[in-house]
Order: structure tokens, then sequence, then C-alpha cells
């Protein structure tokens, strides 16, 4: 035990670079804040809010970490009693009842006492003794219905519990769970405001925020049977709970997840615990024994703490609901054999001491180095911990997944308004760069939208104007957006029989992407990165060095080059198109010179473009989009009328990881060939 605080350390400082470091959790959450508040100026519009919630709401990046949105109507208000209807207006909003008698703790039934505006919440109504109660089951499957008719790219979706659940390709699961919101607290979970205030956790503006907040009921039952039942959720006040801990708290969670995944459930072949009786522990040990103190020299002692308490809970069969101790979370699932079981494995994995944690293969390098060398200290100052390079690659990495769509033409006004008019004093720079970013994803995405338009009535009088527009804001965004964004602008040039045009594009980014300090997902030369942009801040830092791959979405037309592959990749449930920049400049390369007749020139793109496919080991381009890299070759050079080229492209194109899910549109181009090629 005498060694216990050392390999605490050691610990602490590898689960800094697996979950994350202080500044690099901050940035997640300022970035996921600040692109919440910006999707909800739309979605209120439309009647609707949304919420990242689940672990990557709460700052965890694990690769298991699944993505969890829950959907809610702001204009229905779910109240606790009758008292404060006053606070609210009718007809303009709906007022839902809670009614908690005679059902278990943590469940309700919900009472609409004014019309709902919403066909959805309408059509979920059953009258019982005489009230209209919404039921969960028919509201849980009518916004089923309405996602799978809503987005092409998830029509696979199915029900689990309250979710409505989208496998994604590789395994990544999408919860969408539809429910109401209250903004009082219910009574049931009175008692827990007074446990806070005794025991000092959380602490007083950390609890007044949770209060005003107030929580959500979700579409579930204590038994499946239950239709008129709704769980009380606390997805709200759980996410302020763990934005407030302290770092040493919530590397404890990491490592209780990690735990969790790579040794309880390998040991018992099952998945009887979850994350969230993972989470529940974490806060009772928090609140309940103040003798544990969180400092990283402290941490495997706070995850023995964590390990028991979870090991007593299975023992008993008792897992107590956080804010609502009565409500037993193992009542259905940790019961008889499985139990048994279970409290087995557990007590095994207790006797084997703090080497159990020697069993997790992410935790296992860290304490094995500091087991071995006795004499090794961590160093726990951030910065030799990750260096500000990688803090901004990681950075890179989350605004690179970001998304505001604009699917109407007003979207457009109502996210640049709010962009513009958000007060830049008192925003932290992580803050301030994603609305940089953001005004870059908007002013494009409306250029495509308005593109589209164009298109689809090119005898409009509006025609030209539009034109004029789409290029205003596609050059506004390359002064907002990353290196790469110039490509988007070339694509239009392209399409518009701008060649010359889309060629001084294609120039100006070949000339920026071929400078030694550019990052390109994790490659990047750290040295020269370092050297040239550490006086730079991080905006200008995306406009100079950042390159993100090409995301064509699959409702707009870029060029008819690509449309086949967008049509089956829609057809397939994708929503996008990504392609590396590098193989998009060398394809508009070779359209431009092939359509101003400059064969030298078109060749020698293409020759590029094989070399690299032929070359390249993933820095240039990453594995998951080598099928529509090739698949881009063999478009090329069967347009140039190199049709047995064409044809070895495509079949390497199938052979590739089918990412994309274009092999359909792989086969039928194949079928296109003159028969003497194939």
């Amino acid at each position: 035990m005498n060694h216990l605080p050392r390999l605490s350390e050691a610990v602490y400082v590898g689960l800094c670079r697996e979950v994350g470091s202080p500044t690099e959790v901050r940035m997640r959450r300022e970035v996921m804040d600040t692109v919440e508040v910006v999707r909800n100026s739309v979605r209120m519009k439309r009647g609707l809010h949304t919420m990242k919630s689940g672990s990557r709401g709460e700052g965890f990046r694990m690769r298991s970490s699944d993505l969890d949105y829950m959907f809610w109507y702001p204009n229905h208000k779910v109240i606790c009693d009758l008292s404060q209807i006053s606070l609210y207006r009718i007809p303009q909003q709906s007022m839902i009842l809670m009614e908690c008698d005679d059902l278990p703790n943590g469940f309700t039934r919900l009472n609409l006492l004014s019309p709902s505006c919403f066909a959805k919440v309408i059509s979920s109504c059953v009258v019982m003794n005489n009230k209209v109660c919404i039921s969960s089951i028919l509201f849980r499957d009518k916004h089923l219905q309405l996602l799978k008719t809503s987005n092409i790219a998830v029509t696979s979706v199915f029900p689990h519990g309250p979710c409505s659940t989208h496998s994604e390709f590789q395994g990544l699961e999408i919860d969408y769970v539809f429910c109401l919101r209250s903004h009082h607290w219910p009574k049931n979970a009175l008692p827990w405001i007074q446990r806070c205030r005794e025991q000092g956790w959380p602490v007083g503006n950390v609890l007044s925020d949770i209060l005003r907040e107030g929580f959500h009921v979700v579409p579930i039952g204590s038994k499946p049977e239950n239709g008129l039942e709704w769980r009380i959720s606390f997805s709200l006040a759980e996410q302020k709970l763990t934005h407030s801990m302290n770092h040493c708290q919530f590397l404890c969670y990491g490592l209780l997840k990690f735990f969790l995944k790579e040794v309880i459930n390998c040991q018992t072949k099952t998945s009887i615990l979850c994350s969230y009786f993972i989470k529940s522990v974490v806060f009772w040990v928090i609140q309940s024994n103040t003798f544990v103190i969180w400092t990283p020299d402290n941490l495997l002692y706070c995850f023995w703490e964590c390990f028991k308490l979870l090991i007593s809970w299975v023992h008993t069969g008792v897992c107590p609901n956080f804010f609502i101790p009565q409500n037993n979370m193992f009542r259905l699932k940790v019961t008889g054999s499985a139990q048994t079981s279970l409290f087995r494995q557990l007590y095994d994995l207790y006797c084997k001491g703090i080497s159990c944690l020697l069993l997790s293969e992410t935790v296992r390098p860290y304490l094995s180095i500091a087991i071995s060398n006795r004499t090794l200290r961590a160093c726990l100052d951030e910065s030799s911990i990750i260096s500000s390079i990688k803090l901004d690659i990681n950075l890179f990495k989350e605004l690179s997944v970001l998304n505001i769509e604009t699917k109407r033409a007003d979207d457009f006004a109502v996210y640049m308004k709010l962009i513009e008019r958000m007060p830049r004093r008192g925003l932290t720079e992580y803050q301030t760069v994603t609305l940089q970013y953001l005004s870059s994803i908007v002013l494009r995405n409306t250029a495509m939208f308005l593109q589209s338009s164009i298109y689809q009535n090119e005898n409009s009088n509006r025609a030209s104007y539009k034109g004029n527009k789409v290029s205003a804001l596609l050059k506004q965004s390359c002064t907002f957006g990353c290196l790469s964004d110039i490509l988007y602008l070339a694509m239009y040039f392209y399409r518009n029989r701008r060649y010359e045009d889309s060629l001084r594009c294609l120039h100006i980014a070949q000339q920026r992407m071929s400078l030694p300090y550019i990052t390109y997902w994790d490659h990047v030369n750290v040295d020269v990165y370092g050297h040239c942009m550490v006086r730079n801040t991080l905006g200008t830092k995306i406009r100079r060095a950042l390159v993100e791959d090409i995301a064509l979405y699959m409702e707009y037309t870029y060029f008819d080059e690509l449309v086949l592959e967008q049509e089956i990749g829609r057809n397939n449930e994708r929503s996008l198109l990504l392609i590396p920049p590098i193989v998009m400049l060398h394809m508009l390369l070779f359209l431009n010179h092939h359509r101003l007749g400059d064969t030298i020139r078109s060749q020698q793109s293409l020759l590029d473009l094989q070399a690299l496919l032929l070359r390249d080991v993933g820095v240039h381009i990453p594995r998951e989009f080598r099928d529509v890299s090739w698949q881009i070759l063999g478009i090329c050079k069967q347009i140039c009328g190199d049709y047995s080229g064409s044809l070895q492209s495509y079949q390497y194109s199938l052979q590739q990881e089918p990412f994309h899910r274009i092999q359909k549109a792989t086969l039928l181009r194949i079928n296109t060939l003159p028969h003497v090629a194939i």
C-alpha cells in the first residue's frame, strides 16, 4: 500500500492520455455546448429542442462511446402539481400533469390537461378514467416511424428501451429518445435536495442550476407491458453533476468504465451491469463518502471505494437511484442466479486486490511500468502529459465531425443571425473558434442548398442572382473555414463550366496543401507545425493548417460525375460521401483540363492520382475512403476512354472496405464499359 500513491499517479497520467486531460475535456464540452446553442436556434423554430446526452455529452471520447440524443417539444410543459399551471400560458403551451400515485418509484403517468398542436402527441393519447393520458408505447412508436420516414440515413432504426436506436456502419450506435420536459422538480426527488445541502455536493450554484433546469420523462414503463407509465429521467442533472466533477473524479469514472467493459463484462461474459450503474456508484461515493480525497495520488483508493460499493450493491441486489433511492435499478436485472454468479465474479476480482486492474487492456501498460520501476514518479504537469500541438489536433478532430444542416432557405438567416449576435466578450477561445468553424459550415451548406434550387429551376429569372450568391457564400466560407474549403468553390466553378476559375482555385489549394505544416487527421510534422504556428490563434491555425475530408451530402448535387454514387449511397442509408481532399483535388484537375481539351495535363493528373493510390499507406487516403478513391480514378479513366484501366480501378474499389456502400454503383459502371474492355 506504500506504493499506492505512486501507482495512482501513473494511472492518472495514463488515463489523462486515454480519456483526456483537464483542458482537453473542457474543450470538448465547450465545443459541444456552443454547437447545441446554434443547432437549437433552428430546431426551436420548428418546435423541437435537442441535447446530446450520454458519455459523449459528459466529455468522454472512448471508442465504445455511442451517441445519445434527447429531443423534446419546448411548448409542452410537464408540471408536478396543478398549482404550477399559473406559471404558463394556455393555449400557447400544452399542460401535462404528472401522476405518480400507485406507481413504482421513479415512474409516472402523464395526464394531458390542454390540447397539443403536434399530431404525434395527439395520436399517442388514450382515455382512461375520464382522463386523457399519453401512452409511452404509442409516443415512442410514433416517433420511431417519424425517424424512419424523415431521414433516409436512419430507416433501419429499431426500438431499444425508451430510445430509437440506429446502428451506424462499423458498429457505432446512435440512440434517439423523444421525451417531454419539466422545469420543476419531482416531489419524490425532493429529499435529494436536502441530502445535497447536508453533504455539500453538489455545491450551491450547481444545485441551483440543476433545480432550475428540471428533468425529463422518457417513454418506458417499469415493465414492457405498462404502456401508460413513463420513467423520470435526470439526464440533464447527471450531465451537470459530471461536468462539476474535478478531474480526478472524472478520471475515476472513466477508469470504472474501462474496468466494466474490459474486465467485469469479459469475466462474466455478460452485460448485466451497464455504465449507468457505474455512474450512480461514482455519484454516491462522491456525495456520501466525505473521507475520500479526490487527488491524483489517491486515484486507486477512490477506485477501490467505488468498486467496494458496487460489490455490496450486487450482494444485496439493491442499486439505489441517486435522485430517488427508493427506485432499485437492479430490480429486474440483477436477481436470482445471475446475481449470484455476478457477485462471485466480482468477489474473485476483489480478492486480487488492486492488481485486478492489470486485466484491463487500457490500464495495464501504465500500471505495469510503475510496478516494474519502483523509482519512477509520474509528472502530473498537464503540459508534460499532452503537448499544445496534440491539443490543437484533438480540437481539429472535435470540429471535423460537426454538422449544421441547411435544408430550408430561412435556416441560413436564423443560423447566421444567431452566430453574429452571440457576444464575443466572455467567450473562451474554444467557443470563439467553434462559432467561426460553424459559420463556415453554414455558409457552405447554404450555398449548396441554393445551387440545388438553381438546377431544379433552371429557367428561373433568379438563377443568375442565385448563382452569384452561391459564389459569394463559398468565397466567404473560405475566409472562416479550413484550408481545404476552397475545393468546394472549385467544384461550383466546374459545375458552372467556369473551368479557368476552377483551376485557379485548385492551384491555390494545391500550393497550400503542400506546405509542410498542414494537418490531416493525425498526420502532421510536429516540429514544423510547432515552429510555424506557435504564435497564431486557433482560428488562424484552422484557416492555414487544417485540411479536412470533402463531405458531399447525398441530397445535394455537386457535379454530375458523382451523382450515381450519391444515389446508391443514399439508398444504402449513407448520408455523406467522404472524399480525401488530395483525391478531390486530382479529380477536379483532371475534369477541368479534360473539358478544356488539355490532354497532357489531364493525363498527368490521372497518373498522379494512380501513383498516390498505389503508394499511400494511409497518410493521404484513409483506409475507410479507399473504396470511393479507387472509384473516382475509375470514373476519370472511363471519361477519357481508358476502359481497361477503368475496369481495373473499379475492381480495386470492390476489394476495399465498403465504407460508403457504393458497390452497386461500381457494378453499374462496370456494366456500362464496352464489352471489348471486359
